[in-house]
């Protein structure tokens, strides 16, 4: 039964109010920014938002509407732009690498979307991710490894998909390169991104726990994809998101399909 309006307007308040109640009912809240890379490095470190069981089962339960509606032949934007980035490479059944995979919820949203399938494997660097994604889907692969030293010889894949994953990885160009070292093709996909503004760390909470987040200034980023071999094929617009109420800048979100330059 849905609640009156006046209703959920009073305890749409009374959550935003509490610190407490916001951290525990909201997917992403209380935002402040950090004065760069340095001190996100101690923020980070300091934190362990994304390592903690807890975390991942508020991530998990989060996403299992959202795969609910695809399946029901409705999915939401960011889950088509997902297939249609991967489709656009060309490439039939591709060997694809998540950077970031969390729970693995990607593998059943390329599985249902992607047409011809593919070959997918996901790494994150938090065992307990791993751990439920092996629960979650025991026929894929999964394994803990770091987005900047990836475990994997040069060109084992055709794509990497680094899904709403390098907001979250201070040493992103490091990131950047070792996806181009071990595939083609490079989908970058929901970055929060800048258009007039330099890159920006901040501290949140995400599922409640405290992490960090990096929103890029987006000529920065397409200029280090450019240093690191690759080259912008195509860009898409992705859900919304601005982080202007903190940084005194719009920004939004974007997905971007990259190759290696030949």
């Amino acid at each position: 039964m849905k609640l009156p309006r006046a209703i959920r307007q009073i305890g749409k308040r009374v959550v935003n109010a509490s610190p407490l109640l916001r951290r525990q009912i909201l997917t992403s809240t209380d935002y402040s920014v950090l004065g760069g890379v340095e001190e996100a490095r101690k923020a980070q470190a300091s934190s362990g938002g994304w390592l903690a069981a807890r975390t991942v089962r508020r991530q998990e339960r989060a996403y299992l509407g959202l795969i609910a509606a695809m399946k029901r032949g409705e999915p939401r934007l960011d889950l088509q732009v997902a297939a249609e980035a991967v489709a656009a490479t060309g490439v039939a059944q591709p060997r694809l690498l998540e950077v970031g995979c969390g729970s693995g919820y990607y593998s059943e949203i390329f599985d249902t979307l992607v047409k011809g399938g593919l070959r997918y494997t996901g790494i994150d660097y938090s065992a307990a991710m791993i751990e439920r994604a092996h629960a979650n889907y025991p026929s894929a692969a999964f394994e803990v490894a770091d987005a900047t030293a990836l475990p994997y010889a040069d060109a084992a894949f055709d794509i990497v998909f680094n899904g709403v994953s390098l907001m979250h990885i201070i040493d992103y160009p490091a990131a950047i390169r070792e996806a181009a070292r071990v595939a083609d093709y490079c989908i970058l996909h929901s970055v929060p991104v800048f258009d007039d503004h330099p890159t920006t760390y901040l501290r949140k909470y995400a599922y409640g726990a405290p992490v960090v987040e990096i929103v890029f200034g987006r000529q920065e980023l397409i200029g280090l994809c450019e240093a690191a071999g690759l080259r912008l094929e195509r860009s898409w617009p992705s859900i919304p998101y601005d982080v202007s109420k903190v940084t005194g800048h719009r920004s939004k979100a974007e997905t971007y399909l990259l190759s290696k330059k030949k």
